[in-house]
């Protein structure tokens, strides 16, 4: 059913009920699939088969939380925590909320580049500011758009010169990990509003036309989900047209490759022929866009085949973002993307509870979610965002000193080597009693295929 005959034939109770279940759903579905792709993230299918033989994650005692193949990538965190693909996301979410209210008489004003910017240096510098966590998985582009002179007040011209130094070949996934909410935020905007602004939020880091084009894409699939329009894969196809007809048209002077976009959009493409282990190409914005777009395309074949079925609903969620992790790669980020498409069709209610309320920060995650409810008009209640601190650049926290960031980036690597060093020597020792044949095991503390990959800052061009 499209938006149009549901709101023409629903009561108004119901049809909000709906939008604000996929708005909530669209939201923390991707925060759970960056938390749960962290396990394979950098991993190749081969490797996460063998570190993860059951394919099944838990975040909740008493099964839970599941253990991560330790090793220094992941030792960093604890499972249950999300990335820097949510904390992105955060971003700008937090820039639209802190101008929005449930008392203006108007819609409330689109994130601009600035004030991401602006976002995007206190990240770098000190973390996600509201919730006081670290700068986890700085990338190389990011770090050096970010560093670079006049990053503050002209972003989007830094960024276009950086892409071009680097011979305008760089097409990383770290502008649509980000872009996701801004679906959401222009649900009562046209499409094509919604392709101009998720375009402007990523030149402001990420100039390639396949960046570009994959944010505009990306939010505007989220809109048309939680909307009620893409109900079928006709209908999803035609978003895709859309949005390619007006990159044509007001994107820029870059054209498209159309073939190359197909390739891994088109309705023949499975997860098996995105190949997302491909470790020179596991970054590639297009394999995070056609892991989303792929994954949406199951949920709605099983959904049609099953009837529509509530317990198949109930389970798709899982299902869909295990199957997709398992492929290894960019887990997380291509989780993260594929997550907000999932959570916007299926709705908040469809999420596996195991996973929803073991999720470190979910309650705070949930409580911001619902704020933006408030301010589409989703859910009763009012919110004035210049009156919640946490929306602010500096998340209504003192700023951290360079010391004392050197200080707990110190801390975090003992705490980390000491997490590997303890976990090789409880598996080195339980080789020894096992006998010979166990000895291989070892290898499975190490880190892996992404050799010396830093949780500090990412390699192989990603981000």
């Amino acid at each position: 059913m499209s938006f149009q005959t549901f709101h023409a034939s629903a009561p108004p109770s119901l049809l909000r009920a709906t939008l604000h279940d996929r708005t909530v759903g669209a939201l923390v579905g991707s925060a759970l699939g960056d938390t749960i792709g962290l396990y394979t993230e950098f991993l190749s299918s081969t490797l996460a088969a063998e570190a993860y033989p059951s394919q099944t994650f838990t975040l909740l005692p008493p099964a839970g939380p599941t253990p991560f193949k330790l090793d220094m990538h992941r030792a960093a965190k604890d499972p249950g925590h999300w990335t820097d693909d949510t904390d992105h996301a955060l971003l700008l979410f937090l820039s639209f909320l802190h101008t929005a209210s449930t008392t203006s008489s108007g819609p409330s004003p689109l994130p601009t580049q600035l004030d991401l910017a602006a976002r995007l240096r206190v990240w770098v510098q000190q973390g996600l500011r509201p919730l006081d966590t670290m700068p986890l998985g700085l990338g190389r582009l990011v770090s050096t758009v970010v560093a670079s002179q006049g990053f503050a007040t002209e972003p989007a011209r830094v960024a276009r010169e950086y892409w071009g130094k680097t011979g305008r070949r760089m097409a990383p996934n770290g502008s649509l990990m980000r872009t996701h909410p801004l679906g959401l935020i222009c649900l009562w905007r046209s499409e094509v509003e919604t392709f101009a602004i998720a375009a402007a939020m990523s030149r402001v880091t990420h100039a390639d036309p396949r960046c570009v084009f994959a944010c505009a894409l990306g939010s505007a699939l989220v809109r048309a989900v939680v909307r009620g329009d893409v109900v079928a894969e006709g209908d999803l196809d035609l978003v895709i047209a859309r949005a390619a007809a007006w990159f044509g048209a007001e994107g820029g002077e870059e054209e498209l490759d159309m073939p190359e976009l197909e390739r891994h959009v088109g309705s023949d493409v499975g997860l098996g022929g995105l190949e997302l282990d491909d470790p020179p190409k596991i970054g590639y914005v297009y394999k995070t866009l056609g892991a989303g777009v792929v994954l949406l395309r199951m949920a709605i074949r099983r959904l049609e085949e099953s009837g529509g079925g509530v317990m198949v609903r109930g389970r798709m969620f899982e299902e869909l973002i295990t199957e997709l992790i398992m492929c290894g790669g960019d887990a997380d980020t291509n989780a993260c993307f594929a997550g907000a498409l999932l959570g916007a069709y299926l709705g908040y209610a469809a999420l596996p509870d195991h996973w929803k309320y073991g999720m470190t920060h979910g309650e705070w995650f949930v409580g911001k979610a619902e704020a933006l409810c408030r301010v589409l008009g989703l859910v009763d209640g009012e919110y004035v965002g210049a009156e919640d601190a946490e929306t602010r650049v500096d998340g209504g926290r003192e700023p951290v000193s360079q010391d004392q960031m050197e200080g707990r980036w110190m801390v975090l690597q003992q705490d980390a080597f000491k997490k590997v060093s303890d976990a090789a020597k409880a598996s080195a020792g339980a080789g020894a009693g096992a006998g010979a044949g166990a000895g291989g095991k070892r290898g499975s503390h190490g880190l892996g295929w992404s050799g010396m990959l830093s949780w500090r800052g990412r390699e192989k061009g990603k981000r």
